[in-house]
């Protein structure tokens, strides 16, 4: 016997653990029962070394169980070895040395940190063993398989080091063979990412990757004969992150051409090509933009749930056991206690465990170590203050920028990671050197993560995972400072995308507030930067006209002022002229009245000398009678200049008190003024209060008529039938030219008519592009427009057209307004619609600025909408609002209807959202009568269309007349006479009676919101939805 093949103790290598040593066991079972030959000395050398290694692992296993376990193994081969005829060492486990145990090398760390598992570390995977079964059978099933889970499940981990090294290693028949492309993640240029993964050596990327990139976009097969082109095997497309293809790619045209190559290579009629997607399951419902992806989706989807306390044991022992490291007594098992059943609990695990080898003690893991980390939930909290608690204040200035950096707004409150280049960094004002001191810090903390570029400023730096945001309270505060400049950041950058699509339009610039806010910015990326130069500009430029305008009106209005001047100072001097000539006449007065007194004084000296000379009476009595005669003239004069002072005495005192009549007049038409408008308003509000009454009051009379209505129009669709039978029975064919010899052609009746419409509709259907809202296709057709009393029921002819198939939802008008910025700047100076800051009735949140649905209701129909409102939203989508008979026509369809779904069963609560009891009070609630605008397709249009009855009224184009029926449009053009005021709505609301939910049913309302206090209760149900003319 030999002993050539033993080692010096000093050569030997220990197996570290119970595990290791027994796989290799296994490895020599195997070979041994393969070979069957005793003389191959390949084996038993291996087997010499096997017992060696194994006799020096006595001094690490401290568990009994173990070390009997390892001691019958060594025992086996020594037994083996003798049988053979060979000699080998003693076979003897030495025994367990507390003070020797050995320091396990940095490099063969069993855990990974924040980071996923890869194929790189696969063998370091342990507790996912069901999922991947689960996830392999999907593979044999479904050519689009998808891991669906919450962020920190381990979705991502599960496939790349779980399924796909079990395929690559042949777990499935012939999956060895397959070709395996890198993972890749779609990013913000997903087509570019797939040509630059399968780019040929050969080719110049300048050239492959654009060339490929216009291919995919014209070609949705590209995808598909690129891989045939160079594999004859199945090929394997892995993409991690699928869900940005949602939430960083804005094209929509690249997203779209990008999903439908997928869709075709998952389709493809040759080789079965795979293609394996890992997604958040928050994102799930962007997969109703694409509903033929999302049904192959949910076919081949395994949902990724919490780790169970097993597989939670399974992570943490069995790497641990591979490098031998041990856990004190208990400790697993607190560490399982402490996050079993955490959706999102194996990223906070495995940092733990990571931070807990860095701390070991030589090969064990202490209870002071774990205490010292704070446990599971706070290690990772505690870890990062630590980093940056010892960071310099201008460091941790800079650490505090760069993660807001790379943290980004989603839907909702969330906050979730973003990519962002080292030179976007850079651009924030810092000096270069102390940015890259902090992320080395930050990187080196595994709290960032660096992706190499193609050059060192073209790095990709994103958070290390998401549970840094989730878990860290610095960060999360810090979020929630940030969180309106955040969003407000974001919206920049949507804007100034939107701007420049738009051809750099000036109406696109920004004005106000928001300019201001992007003033501040100092790391504008080139877009923004002009974006924002471009509005400061226009902004300039509406200054200069303004100060233009002013001065212009400040001419006018001085030039106005000196004309003024000028006619004052005319009134002056012409006040100062009549002044004068009424002193000249006070004058002539005084003296006539001084002459009239000498003359009495005279007569008097007369009379006397008349008595001294009675003998000469007869000489003087000429002369007396004419000095008599002088002085009743002089009298006469008298009298008539007095009257004349008195006559101008008396205009003076008319004009004064003209002037006083007028002042008078002014503060009486003021009064008069005030008066009428507070008439006016108190009259507003009774009639604002009443307007709603009124009109339900006004189309209740007439609800008794519909059912004559039916009647009338079923006549009308009948003689609509006759009328095309007739035509078809009598006209002959093109090809014989004789009636003789012409078949009668088949005319198809209205059912057969609605039931190929109402197939049209859903096939030539449309997702629109701005809000992927669905739009049915309406086959153009004439109808009985409206009831047969007051000489309604008039045919209406109508073109084709698209309409929503529901109603504008909370969420959907909520992007509209985030995206122009206001809910008051494109209604005429109105309200949009009310928000939660005027009104309780509704659904829609307004938060300083940023708007969103309350939540679990998002997808309830948006209210409290004015018709500019809905105008301004349908404009905004590519559309416009129904006219009335469109409306009509998409409810009723050909056959005249009562109700959308029918002329029976009567109305009840699977068919439509109304007023099953008519005595529950108007205001007994305020969220609970809306739901989902899908929720009840039973009550479905004959074209598909939901919730046209009840629900919330729907704005259309009319504005509202009595007598619009009676002499409609023939081609159903929108009733444009406006002197009633007030626009039309039409199929009920949720607390209307069964009977003002009809097709026909109408209301009408003043198309304007002005005050929360008085319309808000009014248009508590009023909402909309929008339609589109089809185009060739």
């Amino acid at each position: 016997m030999s002993t050539d093949k033993l080692q010096t103790p000093e050569e030997i290598i220990p197996f570290l653990s119970y595990l290791s040593l027994r796989d290799t066991h296994r490895e020599l079972l195997k070979r041994r029962r393969e070979e069957q030959d005793n003389e191959n000395t390949s084996l038993w050398d291996d087997v010499k070394d096997f017992l060696q290694r194994g006799e020096a692992a006595g001094a690490f296993l401290d568990i009994d169980e173990e070390r009997q376990g390892a001691q019958n193994l060594l025992d086996y081969w020594h037994n083996q070895l003798y049988h053979a005829g060979l000699e080998g060492p003693e076979a003897i486990l030495a025994e367990f040395d507390p003070t020797t145990q050995p320091e396990i090398p940095d490099s063969r760390c069993p855990y990974i940190g924040l980071d996923a598992f890869n194929e790189s570390n696969f063998h370091l995977f342990f507790g996912r063993s069901q999922l991947i079964e689960d996830l392999m059978r999907q593979v044999t099933v479904n050519r689009l398989v998808a891991a669906i889970g919450p962020s920190g499940s381990g979705k991502s981990s599960v496939v790349l080091a779980g399924l796909l090294p079990r395929l690559k290693k042949g777990d499935l028949p012939g999956s060895a063979l397959w070709h395996y492309y890198p993972t890749i993640v779609p990013g913000s240029a997903p087509l570019a990412r797939l040509a630059r993964l399968l780019q040929p050596e050969t080719a110049a990327t300048e050239e492959w990757v654009p060339d490929q990139i216009e291919a995919f976009r014209e070609n949705s097969e590209h995808l598909v004969n690129l891989i045939d082109q160079s594999n004859p095997n199945p090929a394997i497309l892995t993409i991690d992150q699928f869900e940005e293809t949602f939430t960083l790619c804005h094209d929509e045209e690249e997203r779209r051409a990008f999903l439908d190559n997928i869709l075709r290579l998952v389709s493809s009629r040759g080789q079965r090509h795979l293609v394996i997607l890992t997604m958040r399951v928050d994102y799930e419902s962007y997969l109703n933009k694409v509903p033929l992806f999302q049904s192959l989706f949910e076919q081949g989807q395994v949902r990724v749930a919490a780790m169970n306390g097993k597989e939670l044991w399974e992570a943490i022992e069995k790497p641990a056991d591979l490098v031998g490291l041990k856990f004190e007594e208990g400790l697993i098992d607190a560490l399982v206690r402490e996050i079993v059943g955490e959706p999102a609990a194996l990223p906070l695990l495995q940092f733990t465990l990571l931070q807990l080898w860095d701390n070991r003690e030589r090969n064990r893991v202490t209870w002071e170590t774990y205490r010292r980390l704070g446990g599971v939930m706070q290690a990772l909290a505690n870890t990062a203050d630590h980093v940056y608690n010892t960071l310099l204040p201008e460091e941790q200035v800079t650490a505090r920028r760069i993660l807001l950096r790379i943290v980004q707004p989603s839907a909702g409150l969330e906050f979730t990671r973003s990519r962002v280049p080292r030179r976007v960094l850079y651009q924030s004002g810092e000096a270069n050197d102390r940015i890259d001191r902090v992320l080395d810090k930050l990187i080196q903390a595994r709290l960032v993560r660096l992706t190499k570029g193609a050059t060192p400023i073209d790095d990709q730096i994103e958070i290390a995972h998401e549970a840094l945001v989730r878990n860290w309270p610095r960060l999360g505060e810090w979020l929630e400072e940030a969180a309106v400049s955040l969003r407000q950041r974001q919206r920049l950058l949507a804007q100034a995308e939107h701007w420049d699509r738009l051809g750099r339009d000036d109406g696109a610039l920004l004005r106000g507030g928001l300019l201001a806010d992007a003033l501040q910015y100092d790391d504008l990326s080139p877009l923004e930067s002009e974006f924002v130069k471009a509005s400061e500009e226009a902004k300039a430029a509406e200054e200069r006209e303004k100060e233009r305008i002013r001065q212009r009106e400040l001419e006018q209005a001085k030039a106005l002022a000196q004309e003024q001047i000028r006619v004052a100072q005319a009134e002056r001097e012409r006040a100062d002229a009549r002044k004068r000539e009424a002193v000249a006449l006070q004058q002539r007065t005084e003296a006539l009245e001084l002459a009239a007194r000498r003359n009495r004084l005279f007569n008097i000296a007369l009379l006397v000398t008349l008595g001294l000379a009675v003998g000469a009476i007869f000489l003087f009595v000429q002369a007396n009678r004419q000095q008599a005669d002088k002085i009743a003239a002089l009298n006469s004069e008298a009298t008539a200049v007095a009257a004349q002072s008195t006559a101008v005495a008396a205009q003076s005192m008319a004009e004064a008190g003209q002037s006083t009549a007028v002042v008078a007049q002014s503060m009486a038409e003021a009064g008069q003024s005030t008066a009428v408008a507070g008439l006016e308003i108190a009259t507003v509000q009774i009639a604002t209060s009443e307007a709603f009454n009124v009109a339900r009051s006004t189309e209740v009379a007439k609800s008794e008529e519909t059912a004559v209505a039916s009647t009338a129009t079923a006549q009308f669709v009948e003689a609509l039938n006759a009328q095309m039978t007739a035509t078809a029975q009598v006209t002959p064919s093109r090809a014989s030219g004789s009636l003789s010899q012409s078949a009668p052609t088949a005319t198809p009746s209205i059912q057969e008519l609605m039931d190929q419409y109402a197939l049209d509709a859903q096939l030539k259907a449309i997702v629109r592009e701005r809000d992927n809202a669905t739009m049915l296709y309406i086959t153009g057709g004439t109808f009985a427009f409206g009831t047969d009393d007051d000489d309604r029921g008039s045919a209406v002819t109508l073109n084709s057209f698209y309409i929503d198939q529901a109603e504008v939802t909370v969420r959907r008008y909520a992007g509209f307004l985030n995206a122009i910025g206001s809910y008051r700047r494109n209604c005429d100076g109105g309200y949009c619609v009310f928000t939660g800051v005027e009104t309780l009735y509704t659904s829609l949140l307004n938060n300083l600025g940023t708007y969103e649905a309350r939540p679990s209701y998002e997808t309830t129909p948006v209210n409290q909408v004015s018709w500019a409102g809905a105008a301004a939203y349908c404009e905004w989508v590519g559309g416009r609002l129904p006219t009335e008979a469109e409306w009509e026509y998409a409810a009723r369809g050909l056959d005249g209807r009562i109700y959308p779904w029918g002329n029976t069963p009567e109305p009840n609560s699977l068919l439509a959202n109304y007023n099953i009891s008519a005595g529950r009070a108007i205001f007994n609630q305020v969220f609970a009568p809306f739901e989902t605008v899908n929720a009840l397709p039973d009550g479905a249009s004959p074209f598909g269309v939901y919730a046209m009855s009840g629900g919330v009224m729907e704005w259309v184009e009319d504005w509202y007349s009595e007598d619009a029926y009676a002499d409609p449009d023939t081609n159903g053009a929108a009733y444009a006479d406006n002197s009633s005021g007030e626009r039309v709505l039409r199929g009920g609301f949720w607390n209307s009676a069964a009977a003002d939910i009809r097709t026909t049913s109408r209301f009408h309302l003043d198309p304007e919101l002005t005050s929360p206090s008085l319309d808000a209760e009014v248009y508590w149900g009023v909402g909309f939805r929008c339609v589109r003319d089809v185009t060739n």
